[in-house]
């Protein structure tokens, strides 16, 4: 690569010392010519350059524009998707409360009939124990109550039949 950009190099500087030789000016009016070229490149530059510099600037505005522009629709289509989200949020929040109130308002007359139902057996047990004590009861007062009254009856029969020995005994003597 080398051996071809030095024949080149070579190329170009043979071409130039020909192109001097055979000029048909003189080497002032060459360097004149030169320099004129060269201003004009250089005025054509610098006015290139106060081009690009506008073109420049005017791009920047019109992407700062058009930046801002998509800014403004990016904002506000999220501001409409999360006005959407939370419109939906707030629909499926009041769809679950009104489910757990018919729920609670389901399910509340069934807790009422069983406690009421378990209140009635609980009544009713309480009844058959206070039965059951009372039968108890009276079924010790019995098993005490006869003892006394035999005793009783014994003792009236004893008082009774005592006179009764003493006069047969009276009218025996």
């Amino acid at each position: 690569m080398s051996g071809k950009f030095g024949w080149f190099v070579a190329g170009a500087g043979i071409g130039a010392a020909l192109a001097l030789l055979y000029a048909p000016r003189t080497g002032v009016e060459t360097r004149a010519l030169v320099a004129d070229k060269a201003n004009d490149a250089w005025g054509s530059a610098q006015q290139f350059g106060a081009e690009a510099q506008s073109r420049g600037q005017q791009i920047y505005a019109n992407m700062k524009v058009k930046g801002q522009e998509v800014y403004d629709s990016a904002s506000a289509s999220a501001r409409t998707v999360y006005g959407q989200a939370s419109e939906a949020a707030q629909g499926a929040i009041n769809d679950v409360s009104d489910r757990m109130r018919t729920a609670t308002g389901n399910v509340k007359p069934v807790f009422t009939e069983r406690n009421d139902e378990l209140r009635e057996k609980i009544d009713a047990a309480r009844a058959r124990i206070a039965a059951q004590v009372a039968k108890n009861a009276e079924e010790a007062k019995e098993a005490e109550a006869p003892a006394e009254p035999i005793q009783a009856e014994a003792e009236v029969a004893d008082a009774a039949e005592e006179p009764k020995e003493i006069a047969e005994g009276a009218s025996e003597e």
